[in-house]
């Protein structure tokens, strides 16, 4: 439709410039009216990997809809109960997601029934495993749950490219109505809210980097990252955008799994010695320093003493879970890039954690 091409126009041009910062080393900030939301490129691979490593189905979609329930009450987004003009919204909404995680999406909604029909192309994560719980099924169900106010809400992925259907089918809607359609869809009915609260705000605001040099924008620029209609690829590793508690709501849940965290270290170390190939044989603290300031990490200082490797990510992404997990997720993949750059076995622990100076930091060390 030339409709739909003229606004995907301006989400990509217009819209998503403005709504995204880019600008500054340390800091991927997303703008809401007048908020703002920490956010950070995370590579699709681990969460490939894990979806397939992990035999607890369940969890993993809890996951993605613990996730999109509190990133839509983060960015307030409307929903049945306040707003006169959300099929409007959601049509935008859509447009902004596929700029983002798909080259090509399309919608079909029923407010009445609480229906919601989303076909993806080229996904992030289901189109490489031919599975989706996170992002596809579990995220979708969290933002749908939210905008109709019913946490019954669940979903069903009947179709996808990573299973080598032509397209993704994402299917939303009260649990008893997807039974009565002839689906099994998995039940999450436990949801927490996220809150824009002061200390949020204030801990996760941009400051001025002390060491990292390099801003994602600036990476973009000089085609180290390669960019093209909202995603971004480090040789052909594709990075997709989330909010920061992601990673969070990520480790939490998977303490409750037998081996969850275990699982998901091994899956992070083996992408760090994936990006350790293709990067290739270079000074890790370098390339640390560069690569991952520029996914919204925080300011990082990597250093080595003596026969022990130091990193200190000063303004590290906050949010109010941080005293519930020990960072495995980012460990691991710095652990396995360590490793594979210098050839022999890294292992980064978690040192301290805290704020200092108004901000969140942490210290890694082997």
């Amino acid at each position: 439709m030339i409709k739909d091409t003229i606004v995907r126009w301006f989400v990509q041009n217009l819209l998503l410039p403005k709504k995204e910062n880019i600008e500054n080393p340390g800091f991927i900030i997303e703008k809401i009216d007048s908020n703002e939301n920490r956010e950070i490129f995370l590579p699709e691979t681990i969460f490939s990997n894990l979806e397939l490593m992990l035999k607890e189905r369940k969890t993993v979609y809890m996951i993605g809809k613990f996730y999109g329930y509190s990133y839509a009450s983060l960015c307030n987004f409307p929903n049945i109960k306040n707003s006169k003009n959300l099929s409007y919204f959601i049509y935008f909404l859509v447009r902004a997601v596929e700029s983002i995680y798909a080259s090509l999406l399309s919608h079909k909604i029923d407010l009445s029934s609480k229906k919601f029909l989303l076909k993806m192309k080229d996904y992030i994560i289901c189109r490489k495993n031919g599975l989706g719980y996170i992002f596809s099924e579990g995220g979708i169900a969290g933002i749908w749950a939210y905008m109709m106010q019913d946490p019954t809400i669940e979903a069903v992925q009947p179709k996808c490219q990573g299973r080598g259907d032509p397209e993704c089918e994402v299917i939303a809607a009260p649990y008893k109505e997807l039974v009565k359609m002839g689906y099994k869809p998995m039940r999450c009915r436990k949801l927490e809210t996220l809150e824009l609260d002061r200390t949020y705000q204030e801990l996760n605001q941009i400051r001025p980097a002390r060491w990292a040099k390099n801003s994602l924008k600036s990476l973009i620029d000089s085609g180290f990252f390669k960019y093209s209609h909202g995603q971004v690829t480090f040789k052909g590793e594709r990075f997709f955008l989330c909010e920061a508690s992601f990673m969070y709501i990520l480790e939490r849940e998977l303490k409750k799994v037998r081996g969850g965290l275990d699982i998901l270290w091994d899956c992070s170390f083996d992408f760090g010695k994936r990006l350790a190939e293709l990067a290739g044989r270079q000074d890790p603290n370098k390339f640390t320093a560069d690569f991952f300031p520029a996914l919204g990490f925080g300011d990082i200082l990597a250093l080595k003493k003596g026969k022990r490797y130091e990193i200190y990510i000063r303004c590290f992404p906050w949010t109010k879970w941080a005293k519930e997990i020990d960072f495995r997720m980012v460990r691991g993949w710095l652990s396995g890039l360590y490793s594979g750059m210098l050839e022999k076995e890294i292992t980064f622990r978690l040192k301290k954690k805290g704020v200092t100076e108004g901000s969140f930091n942490l210290l890694l060390i082997s």
